[in-house]
């Protein structure tokens, strides 16, 4: 009984010991100077934000299946309509009261935008997407976003486009969503509009 005495109490001297060496030792270091306030002028300037500016360009801008199919839908729609890619949903929208549902969405983009020409109005969004898996995967959109869209009165057209998609089918599809018909007659193949 007297050894585990002894024993406790060498182990607590030796605590208190180690305890000690540690305190003179925090207390030896130098401490780093507190930093001197910044001046109102220096503060988050145009000058000092591009001094330091930690961005890198995106590269590329679109992947490959984007470009082929956006250069598909320049040569099939016809004049009054213009595409436009990757159209970020802040530049499409204005919250209107309660910006909730505006911040869940604002960071999206859409794949491709159709506006028509003369007022430059939604026609019709394309959202484009695979199945394979890889760096060059598209995915489809988000359901909540297409449900947005839906109470907007924003038509949205899922079009699959893997390595080899069917052209006339998607044309097709696109037509009938602008409410346009394609010509059939094969002697003179042009897009007309009902």
């Amino acid at each position: 009984m007297v050894i585990g005495i002894i024993i406790g109490c060498a182990l607590i001297l030796l605590g208190l010991f180690y305890l000690v060496k540690f305190i003179q030792k925090q207390r030896s270091k130098p401490r780093k100077p507190k930093k001197e306030k910044q001046k109102k002028s220096e503060i988050a300037t145009k000058e000092t934000m591009v001094k330091n500016v930690h961005l890198i360009v995106k590269s590329p801008y679109m992947m490959r299946k984007e470009v082929l199919f956006w250069k598909y839908l320049n040569t099939i729609l016809p004049k009054q309509y213009v595409v436009v890619p990757k159209v970020s949903l802040v530049d499409l929208l204005i919250p209107d009261g309660d910006k909730s549902i505006f911040r869940l969405i604002a960071d999206k983009t859409l794949d491709y935008v159709i506006f028509k020409e003369q007022n430059m109005s939604v026609a019709l969004v394309l959202d484009i997407y695979d199945k394979s898996y890889g760096d060059e995967m598209l995915d489809e959109q988000d359901p909540f976003l297409r449900e947005i869209l839906g109470k907007l009165n924003i038509s949205v057209e899922s079009i699959l486009v893997a390595n080899d998609f069917d052209r006339e089918k998607c044309k097709e599809q696109i037509y009938k969503a602008l409410g346009l018909y394609v010509a059939t007659d094969n002697s003179n193949n042009k897009d007309e509009s009902k």
